[in-house]
């Protein structure tokens, strides 16, 4: 009888397990906690801040959002999973190529905010060299967009 336990198995040079990929950071935005929770949470602001983004509407509990991305115009549907204002916001892909959540964790810090962001994602079938690339690049990215959202927050 075999292990379950273990690695898990490789076919083609492909990992079936899917490999998952972190990126998190925090920084200090001169604006109060209410300030940066409304913007960050007003969709019609994401194509000011989010590269990639083309369009984004709320739809209740859910944020439909149209993104350039490698070449293609995908369109996604995200759900709201935990929404506290000023404190928690909490997204999830719902229909997306690589399943991901990310959560924005919000406190008063010094007259300003500080904003905690984690994204975690799903790899999916990619070898592990390959998901080390996405993640790198995912996190390069992620940096560059709250870096531009604090710009234009305190601008």
């Amino acid at each position: 009888m075999k292990s379950l336990s273990g690695p898990p198995p490789f076919r083609g040079g492909l990992r079936i397990a899917c490999p998952s990929v972190r990126a998190e950071l925090s920084l200090e935005i001169a604006r109060s906690p209410e300030e940066v929770f409304d913007y960050l949470t007003d969709v019609g602001n994401l194509p000011a801040w989010q590269s990639g983004v083309r369009s984004a509407r709320r739809e209740g509990g859910r944020i439909v959002e149209s993104r350039h991305l490698l070449g293609r115009e995908l369109t996604t549907t995200l759900e709201v999973t935990e929404e506290e204002r000023p404190r928690v916001f909490e997204l999830r892909a719902l229909d997306s190529p690589v399943p991901f959540t990310v959560r924005h964790e919000l406190e008063a810090s010094g007259g300003g905010t500080r904003l905690t962001v984690t994204g975690e994602g799903d790899a999916g079938m990619l070898p592990g060299f390959a998901a080390g690339i996405m993640a790198r690049r995912a996190e390069k990215q992620f940096r560059k967009d709250f870096e531009r959202l604090k710009r234009l927050l305190e601008s």
